[in-house]
């Protein structure tokens, strides 16, 4: 698995009405009309060969001109014809929307040229093909026939040619952001299903929407659409107050409603909505009125409600259920000093476009009615709560995805959630068999991120230089071992920054289950856990917490979207923990993040451990004010099918360091996606893969060894509770397959390569330290050496023999340091039982010690 930390990208929805039109206000809708009949003429004659007409303006915001071949130019009017191989240029305030006959529509921006090169359709055959160049500016495509029957659509830009198909697509080759900064040329998927850029450089490829293909800086490249450009392109798309998008006459609220619009065309469905057909009929295989249906939309600034047609209310719109968090009114010892409940509410639609709403807790509020979106789209907003103005941001998406995240700023309330949409069916969303990968947003007050701008969720604090954070998605997969469980998630987030005495380290983990809720449907429960160190000398700080899912319905699912792609968590910590008392009761949310999934990450890998795996362990033990150098065994049985596992980390003797039963979170989603938390002792493990930090060879790779996929590694801590006064930060684990001892060769040698990792005390310091492992094994002799070279500044060197009765190696140091001792084992890769080794160590050397653990991998037994 692989580390992004890359920005989240959003995209508004181009299947919007606003986003297939430019005209901007509602009683524009008699010039709309005018270019829907021009459009008809086009398609009564089906363009069964190429044609010069290809065809029509729907919308025109002069100034706007067409220039002919002779180089004579004209102004653009509405209901004009697009004629091929004419170019169409716009000024500073120009807006131009091409309809074609196959339902293709360009949407041309200020300052921008664009030719339709050759467009032919042949309604009969249900083929088209459809060239253009464009040479500078902004514009949106939206497919028709052209894009989705055979994907014959080529756009030629200065920065290469464009291949569409099925898709909307935005091309920005001069663009800014609303506050003027400039853009680099992209095109940006906005819907759909591919577009490819050839011409300069290697080919680029999306096939995902909310990201884009970017040149004009070197290599184009591929990257998540940045939500300003969006906004960018929305705005330059947008025409300006007071235009009337091409209607010589601009109709006014008298004329309409005079006219007999309403009852003739106004207030029909599109697909209701009869269009005079002239004789005799053309030959058509979509009917006009869906090829029309986009120049007929009201697309002026009436909001529409996002939410689905059933909103848990028997498919009436008028009261839409919702969840709302509000403050507990106290602090609730949080480390943010907020506490959040959840109650359930209800919103209504008002007159003026506005939605109210109460909840549970008698709170009041007007929210703004937002335009649905088909996929995830952030937008800033202002509301009001029991009387106060509060601002924020809002998210929405398909199924009627919304969740308002507000704030008063230093008044009440100093949060506030709505959380409203569709719910989808948990089962049918974790079907697929795939890790699904979700990105998480900011939470509203600690908005907490790394130096890429990736989140760093369920934690109030992560102060040990968060820049240099590595930080996983929300990963979820189904499993099928019967019972209540349905899927498991897990998330991590892990720094380890500076060296030696310099050092900072952090980590927070979250681990989880989707299962049947009391009050009905499935949803995600889990516990966090984590411990930080924000300098070597200081002492390391335990956090531990609960966390879960929230839903829009009372009883239902809470996957919400389309396909299940967005989830809302709330998380918080359960306070501090004192030795000799309990653990303290969770007492509400501090923070909040929504998820949505993003189908482009994939998290490959199986799950091939069943049973007991068995491996080693290190870690510093602070116990009773004193620090101890402390090795054992790391012992875990896994559930295959549910996707579990129970077991932990022990002393030789038996006695548990931290475990992972019962109430604990476990979460095993393929061999190198494992992680657990426990909210009653912050017990916490995670493997490597889930957070590869690059710590090895020169801080340059995240691998122990190359070719170890068999072997699993990770880092381990806990708490203190009750009568256990212990606690650990980031101690390592290694696991692996062992083989039987009659399986080992009895002749030969190999030369094993890996690396060591542990944790060094030096001079009152505690810090994570890595070096280089080398191991010569001699299968004659059942004899060999561990070397480890270059582990903060030290090397030292132990000879082993194999153990009788197992797999196993063991030894005293011999060089390097004052003393030590190694021991390990063999790990099978399922058809080689000495494909690898690993253990662990403790040296020490003076005031200096360190516990860590090693592995590598060979290339073969030589005779």
């Amino acid at each position: 698995m692989t580390s992004r930390a890359s920005t989240i990208s959003r995209c508004r929805s181009a299947s919007s009405p606003r986003s297939r039109s430019i005209t901007m206000k509602p009683n524009t809708r008699h010039a709309l009309l005018a270019a829907s009949a021009a459009l008809f003429v086009i398609i009564a004659h089906p363009v069964s060969a190429e044609t010069d007409v290809a065809g029509v303006t729907a919308a025109v915001n002069p100034e706007a001109s067409a220039i002919d071949r002779a180089g004579k130019a004209r102004l653009i009017s509405l209901g004009d014809p697009v004629v091929r191989n004419h170019r169409i240029e716009t000024s500073g305030a120009g807006l131009v929307q091409i309809l074609l006959a196959d339902g293709t529509s360009f949407t041309v921006g200020p300052n921008s040229s664009v030719v339709i090169d050759s467009f032919v359709y042949d309604p009969e055959k249900n083929t088209a093909s459809l060239a253009a160049t464009m040479s500078k500016g902004a514009l949106r495509f939206i497919g028709g026939k052209a894009s989705k029957a055979s994907g014959n659509v080529t756009i030629k830009t200065p920065i290469g040619t464009a291949g569409i198909r099925g898709a909307v697509v935005d091309i920005n080759l001069s663009g800014q952001t609303p506050d003027g900064q400039p853009l680099p040329p992209h095109m940006t998927l906005v819907y759909g299903k591919e577009v490819q850029l050839t011409g300069n450089g290697a080919p680029q490829r999306l096939f995902k929407q909310g990201f884009s293909i970017v040149a004009g800086d070197g290599q184009p490249r591929v990257q998540r659409t940045p939500p300003q450009w969006v906004s960018g392109l929305q705005q330059v798309l947008a025409g300006r107050p007071g235009q009337s998008g091409g209607a010589s006459n601009a109709p006014t609220e008298q004329t309409v409603a005079s006219s007999t619009v309403a009852q003739s065309n106004s207030a029909q469905l599109p697909s209701d909505n009869a269009i005079p057909v002239p004789t005799p009929r053309p030959i058509v295989t979509t009917p006009v009125e869906e090829v029309a249906s986009a120049s007929q939309r009201d697309v002026g600034t009436r909001p529409q409600v996002p939410v689905s047609n059933d909103n848990g209310n028997g498919g009436a719109d008028t009261e839409i259920a919702v969840s709302v968090l509000s403050p507990t009114g106290g602090d609730g010892g949080g480390s943010s000093g907020l506490r959040l409940t959840a109650s359930r509410g209800t919103l209504t639609r008002n007159a003026d476009g506005t939605l109210s709403g109460t909840d549970g807790d008698s709170n009041r509020f007007t929210l703004p009615a937002l335009s649905s979106t088909s996929v995830f789209t952030e937008r800033n907003v202002s509301a009001a709560v029991n009387g106060t103005a509060v601002s924020g941001t809002a998210y929405t998406g398909s199924g009627g995805f919304f969740t308002y995240m507000l704030t008063a700023g230093n008044d009440d309330p100093k949060a506030f959630y709505v959380i409203g949409g569709t719910p989808a069916d948990a089962r049918e969303t974790l079907s697929t068999g795939e890790i699904l990968s979700y990105v998480l947003e900011p939470d509203l007050l600690a908005a907490l991120t790394n130096g890429s701008g990736t989140t760093i969720p369920f934690t109030g604090s992560f102060d040990a230089d968060s820049d240099a954070a590595v930080v996983s998605d929300l990963l979820v997969s189904g499993v099928n071992g019967g019972g209540s469980v349905v899927g498991r998630a897990l998330q991590a987030s892990l720094v380890i920054s500076g060296t030696g005495a310099g050092q900072k380290s952090a980590i927070n983990i979250f681990s989880g289950s989707v299962e049947s809720l009391s009050g009905g449907g499935y949803g995600l429960v889990a516990s966090t856990a984590g411990s930080i160190r924000t300098d070597a000398i200081e002492l390391a700080e335990n956090s531990q917490g609960q966390a879960g899912s929230i839903g829009s319905t009372a009883g239902k699912d809470h996957f919400l979207g389309s396909n299940g792609e967005y989830l809302v968590i709330g998380s918080g910590s359960i306070g501090a923990t004192e030795f000799g008392d309990p653990a303290p009761a969770f007492q509400g949310y501090e923070q909040v993040h929504v998820a949505s999934r993003d189908d482009t990450a994939t998290v490959s890998g199986s799950r091939t451990f069943s049973g007991n795996v068995d491996g080693f362990s290190s870690a510093v033990i602070r116990q009773w004010g004193s620090n101890n150098l402390t090795r054992g065994s790391f012992s875990l049985n896994f559930d295959n099918a549910a996707g579990t596992f129970t077991g932990g980390i022990s002393t030789g003797g038996g006695s548990y360091f931290a475990e992972f039963y019962g109430e604990a979170d476990r979460s095993y989603l393929s061999d190198q996606v494992i992680a657990g938390t426990n909210s009653k002792d912050g017990a916490y493990m995670v493997s490597s893969a889930v957070v590869p930090a690059k710590i090895f060879n020169n801080s340059t790779s995240s691998t122990i060894c190359n070719a170890c996929e068999f072997m699993t590694w990770g880092w381990w801590g806990r708490n203190v509770y009750g009568e256990v006064n212990y606690t650990v930060h980031l101690g390592n684990w290694i696991i692996g397959k062992q083989p039987e001892n009659s399986a080992l060769p009895t002749s030969g040698t190999a030369t094993y390569n890996g690396n060591a990792v542990g944790t060094v005390l030096n001079d009152g310091a505690q810090y994570i330290a890595t070096g280089t492992m080398t191991s010569t094994m001699n299968f004659g002799t059942r004899s060999g050496t561990v070397s480890v070279s270059n582990y903060d500044s030290k090397s030292f060197s132990a000879g082993v023999n194999f153990g009788s009765g197992a797999a196993t190696f063991s030894g005293n140091v011999t060089s390097g340091v004052a003393s030590g001792t190694v021991t390990g084992a063999f790990a099978a890769n399922g058809t080689d039982p000495v494909q690898g080794i690993m253990g662990n160590f403790t040296v020490t050397d003076g005031s200096w010690g360190s516990t860590g653990i090693f592995a590598g991998s060979t290339t073969g037994v030589v005779p």
